[in-house]
């Protein structure tokens, strides 16, 4: 982490206008009595970053990636790439939660800058351990420290983290900024496409008689977040069908998005251009006024989906369901 407690920002594909504009009283000392702390696996964008990082309160904890042997950060400037190059040439990818240590560094911080309490916002702790690393960090500090498992990841995520700091800037207590997150996280929708269950199948993240089933039948399926664990939405079989479902079921959950001016994200695995093209043509065809933001994947989550993954998240709540698994995709832990 930098100086600040978060990590500085890098260049990312969002949109130029898809950063959040601070909000009325966001540079106001005297109304930021929660701070807030995330994990990289948020994926925000660097606009959004670049706001929450000038306007203080806020601390990003990256995950490591382990890419063939070797330890990364999600600030290294070549992670992505030797993680691109990794999947590639099909070489081990591990990731881990953060260390307690460096989530404690940030706490530790903002009690010392008299702040009141820490929301720590994190990445579902059905995939990944860093809500229990929280648990561990938060003993021993002088301030309240709540935690909230997003039970999402990604943007789903990143809107969580968005909103918590929104209600931080307007003066809110620690229970109101953690259940801003909350709602948040709640209202993300997450549709995710993959082009092979191989390597969900490699990081455990998914049955390993799945895997063999799906690449059998050449089944391409779509996926999302339920209570914080990965379920199958639909099983097309063939990419063309899948990209099909994939635009039709993202463009149903924007065309009904209750905000004015609702975020659109799609994230992609080094694949910005066709992320964009996709991203373009729905906010066209469903919503024009759409925020639409075009961003990587964040490595600790590339690293168990795999190349040629798309996923995009719609800011919520909508009139029609949201997409509803038909079963958890990874098994029980």
């Amino acid at each position: 982490m930098t100086g600040h407690g978060s990590r500085s920002p890098t260049p990312d594909s969002s949109e130029p206008e898809g950063g959040l504009r601070p909000v009325a009283g966001h540079g106001d000392a005297a109304l930021r009595r929660v701070a807030v702390v995330a994990d990289s696996a948020a994926a925000l964008p660097t606009s959004w970053l670049t706001d929450y990082t000038t306007a203080g309160g806020f601390a990003l904890v990256d995950m490591p990636v382990l890419i063939g042997g070797q330890l990364h950060t999600e600030d290294e400037s070549d992670t992505l790439s030797s993680l691109v190059v990794a999947l590639a040439e099909g070489k081990p990818v591990t990731t881990s939660r953060p260390a307690p240590g460096q989530l404690r560094a940030a706490y530790r911080r903002f009690e010392a800058e008299g702040f009141d309490a820490v929301v720590s916002v994190h990445l579902s702790g059905e995939l990944s351990g860093t809500v229990g690393a929280t648990r561990i960090a938060r003993q021993e500090i002088g301030i309240p420290v709540r935690i909230v498992d997003t039970q999402s990841a990604g943007l789903g995520q990143g809107l969580a983290v968005r909103a918590a700091l929104q209600a931080a800037a307007s003066g809110a207590g620690i229970d109101d900024v953690a259940q801003a997150a909350r709602e948040a996280a709640q209202r993300a929708q997450v549709l995710i496409q993959v082009r092979s269950l191989e390597t969900l199948r490699r990081g455990g993240r998914i049955n390993p008689t799945t895997a063999r089933v799906g690449s059998v039948l050449q089944i391409k399926p779509l996926l999302s977040l339920a209570e914080g664990k990965i379920v199958t939405v639909e099983r097309p079989v063939s990419l063309a069908k899948a990209r099909a479902r994939f635009m039709t079921l993202v463009g149903e959950a924007l065309a009904h998005a209750a905000p004015e001016r609702p975020v659109l994200c799609v994230h992609h695995v080094a694949d910005a251009n066709g992320a964009r093209e996709i991203g373009e043509v729905l906010r066209d065809r469903y919503r024009p006024e759409a925020e639409l933001v075009i961003s990587d994947l964040p490595p600790v989550l590339s690293a168990h989906v795999g190349l040629g993954t798309k996923a995009a998240v719609v800011e919520g709540p909508t009139s029609v369901p949201v997409w509803r698994g038909e079963r958890p995709a990874q098994p029980a832990p």
